[in-house]
């Protein structure tokens, strides 16, 4: 026995107990209520800090998911836009190469045929490598002023023979900024390359969905972004027009409204230009908006913070 606890009684009055107890018993008691106190609390500590642990891992990982997601949808969509083209060019060669007395001229349509998808397919593979690169963070970025008047000059010359083969008119207008000393007229920061690509596509747009006697103009003001000024540029086109279901949806990787609205529905886009646009113009801290009226025309709307004349 460890402890003994006795009554004390004296003429039948309860006087007090008498407790006689090993000496290491009162050491002992506290101590393992001590360790079992301990063992609770530690227990309880690991299960709520395995349950946050498994919270927080479910919030970072949800990026992570979704990116993976987005990757099997980029690889499914760029391998169907891969395999047409390529069944095309095989399906011309093992044509010539069946006949065994081959026409001349046919060959040579047969040949330019390859030659056009050859051509898309270069520029598909450009523009996935392009996002490829973005959704990475990979994409070389120059920061150096570029004169925003200037690159669209030298867009226009380099796209208006395209636009006098289709019939349409493409001009450019420059909005009067000697009110605005502050700023250097039409310079911004940014990647010169980046910029001649965002502005190509546009107009290549334009002009694709745009119909004979039509006009594509692009048109440089000064504008507001975040309360910050900035350098508006609009591409604005008399075309056919995108209905509103379509809006939301044309900056989508692979999203095509109707290839067959487009001048040349043999030589459709691939669904990247507007997309690859939008990533460039998030890449100067920018953004872009775009409108349509069905049967009118589209304009697509672009800011990019302007370079104060200080600077």
């Amino acid at each position: 026995m460890r402890q003994v606890t006795e009554r004390v009684v004296r003429d039948h009055q309860v006087l007090g107990y008498l407790r006689v107890s090993h000496p290491w018993f009162e050491v002992t008691k506290p101590s393992r209520r001590l360790i079992w106190d301990l063992s609770l609390g530690s227990s309880a500590m690991v299960g709520v800090v395995a349950l946050i642990g498994w919270f927080l891992s479910g919030i970072a990982m949800a990026p992570v998911r979704d990116s993976y997601q987005q990757l099997k949808q980029f690889t499914a969509d760029a391998s169907h836009e891969l395999r047409n083209p390529i069944a095309v060019i095989q399906t011309n060669v093992q044509v010539a190469l069946a006949d065994p007395d081959p026409d001349l001229a046919e060959q040579q349509q047969q040949l330019q045929v390859i030659e056009r998808i050859t051509r898309r397919l270069g520029r598909l593979v450009d523009d996935l490598l392009f996002l490829a690169r973005q959704d990475s963070g990979l994409v070389p970025f120059t920061h150096a002023p570029v004169d925003l008047a200037q690159l669209v000059s030298e867009v226009v010359e380099e796209q208006r023979a395209i636009a006098i083969a289709a019939a349409v008119s493409l001009n450019q207008k420059l909005e009067d900024t000697s009110l605005q000393p502050s700023l250097s007229p039409w310079l911004i920061k940014g990647d010169p390359d980046q910029l001649t690509r965002l502005l190509t596509n546009l107009v290549v747009n334009g002009v694709q969905y745009t119909p004979v006697g039509g006009t594509v103009s692009i048109r440089l003001s000064l504008g507001q972004l975040r309360n910050q000024p900035a350098i508006q540029m609009q591409v604005q086109d008399t075309g056919l027009g995108i209905p509103a279901e379509g809006v939301t949806q044309v900056f989508d990787r692979f999203y095509r409204v109707d290839p067959a609205r487009s001048r040349a529905s043999q030589d459709k886009g691939s669904g990247l230009g507007l997309a690859i646009s939008k990533a460039i113009v998030h890449n100067h801290r920018g953004d872009i908006r775009l409108d349509s009226t069905p049967g009118q025309g589209t304009t697509v709307t672009v800011w990019l913070p302007a370079l104060e004349a200080k600077a």
